[in-house]
């Protein structure tokens, strides 16, 4: 390790937190975690082995922290926040779009959640306390908002987020991570408005008669 003036040691450390963290996203993301050494994610990073257990003890450790560190959707509360006072008709689908970019852009991320955590007990607590739970919360708090004032059907609004981000993960799976996107390819826009027209079928307000008509 270089000599650092002591000012600037934590701020050194960070960056080669952050340089680990993500040589081991892009070789995780293509080897899988279980083959992957730890010799191979130093030589990624391009840094000895000694300096990447000085950071990450463990394989274990280092996945739980890259799990913890890239968040798929750590924006989403800016995202939900933007469209707070916008009736869903139009609210939602500008959110969903939002976070099919932002998913569609962390897919080596998702990758990883796939072919790894959700194997494993331990791993998939992590990735439920520290990403699915937050977000179901803070869309279902817009949810309900707006079933209170009669926008949206009453339902249970976890559930109702659940059943959102469900039909979104479905897409990046079959898109973006299968081989689905070879032989049905589908543009951003047409899973956005999908998304969006098949949720606020099911949750909005059924239209007066006469609209109906």
């Amino acid at each position: 390790m270089p000599r650092v003036p002591a000012s600037q040691r934590e701020q050194y450390a960070e960056a080669r937190r952050e340089q680990i963290l993500e040589a081991a996203l892009r070789v995780f993301s293509g080897g899988g975690f279980a083959e992957t050494t730890m010799d191979q994610v130093a030589a990624d990073a391009g840094l000895s082995k000694a300096c990447l257990y000085t950071y990450f003890p463990t394989k274990e450790a280092l996945l739980q922290q890259l799990v913890e560190r890239y968040n798929l959707l750590p924006e989403l509360g800016e995202l939900i926040e933007a469209v707070r006072e916008e009736p869903p008709a139009s609210g939602i689908p500008k959110l969903v779009a939002e976070i099919w970019r932002r998913l569609r852009e962390r897919k080596e991320l998702a990758r990883v959640l796939v072919r790894e955590v959700h194997s494993f007990p331990e791993r998939s607590r992590v990735v439920t306390e520290r990403v699915r739970l937050p977000a179901y919360r803070a869309l279902g708090e817009y949810l309900e908002d707006w079933m209170r004032r009669g926008a949206l059907k009453k339902r249970d609004p976890f559930a109702t987020a659940q059943c959102l981000f469900g039909m979104l993960w479905f897409f990046l799976l079959s898109q973006e991570l299968m081989e689905d996107k070879e032989r049905h390819p589908l543009s951003d826009r047409e899973i956005a408005d999908v998304v969006s027209d098949t949720f606020l079928g099911g949750a909005a307000e059924l239209a007066p008669r006469r609209a109906r008509r």
